[in-house]
């Protein structure tokens, strides 16, 4: 190992000597609505050091570059959002008009058949029947349609996962050593919390300079957090980690 770029690193965090500690809240979060949801059961880390640049000096060491996800998967990624969209509407649509169907079905029960409003309610009976029918087709083609992409998906990007899997185990071979000697130049420490049912994590942080770091997985992404902060010792602060602050990532 190279430990002159190791020691760079550390010097790179301007990490305190100071043992006077701060009250530091994390919290998670994402927007809803114009509301804030709340990112529950994180596994948030502060760490003393930049995961990042590890990660970038070992990328800009490596002798292949990062394989990029073909075309033709992403293709596939975008299809599945907008099948499963159509889906989704399709069985609302039949849900709504199905409800109504048997609604009216339990009214007519009670009906005179011989009555003008028994005859009014048959014949909109038999117009939501028919609606009913084809949306029901519709629903299930779409689904059919959703699934058939979903199983292209999974194969395309499990074969793509192996090509990256490979890449990531040659180049970042050393990252727990490269860790292990930072934390032990710094004479820190890692410090986690999980976050509660209103997405915030707290933690007693000697003052330096630390990084937030954690990730929320959405579908076909993750939100990826690694935020620095200057704490002065002594204080109580409260952080807020949400997407203008994250980085999307694709996830396949």
């Amino acid at each position: 190992m190279n430990k002159r770029w190791v020691l760079g690193l550390v010097a790179a965090t301007t990490l305190g000597a100071c043992n006077r500690t701060s009250q530091v809240t994390v919290l998670a979060v994402s927007s809803g609505d114009g509301d804030a949801v709340a990112h529950a059961q994180l596994t948030v880390r502060l760490l003393p050091y930049d995961r990042d640049a590890v990660f970038a000096d070992m990328i800009a060491a490596a002798e292949r570059s990062e394989p990029e996800p073909p075309a033709d998967l992403l293709e596939i990624r975008d299809s599945i959002a907008v099948a499963q969209d159509r889906w989704r509407d399709a069985e609302a649509a039949w849900n709504n008009t199905y409800s109504e169907l048997r609604s009216l079905s339990e009214r007519m029960e009670r009906m005179n058949q011989s009555s003008n409003e028994y005859f009014a309610a048959y014949g909109r009976f038999d117009n939501l029947d028919g609606q009913e029918r084809r949306l029901r087709r519709d629903k299930d083609r779409y689904f059919e349609q959703f699934t058939e992409l979903q199983g292209q998906y999974t194969a395309r990007a499990d074969s793509f996962n192996a090509v990256l899997t490979t890449w990531e185990d040659v180049v970042f071979e050393g990252f727990g050593e490269v860790i292990d000697s930072l934390l032990e130049a710094s004479g820190r420490e890692e410090i986690w919390d999980t976050t509660d049912g209103g997405g915030a994590a707290q933690f007693a942080v000697p003052k330096g300079r630390w990084w937030i770091h954690t990730r929320a997985e959405l579908p076909f992404e993750e939100l990826y957090w690694n935020v620095p902060i200057d704490v002065t010792g002594g204080t109580t602060d409260t952080i807020t980690i949400d997407k203008s602050n994250a980085e999307s990532r694709l996830v396949f």
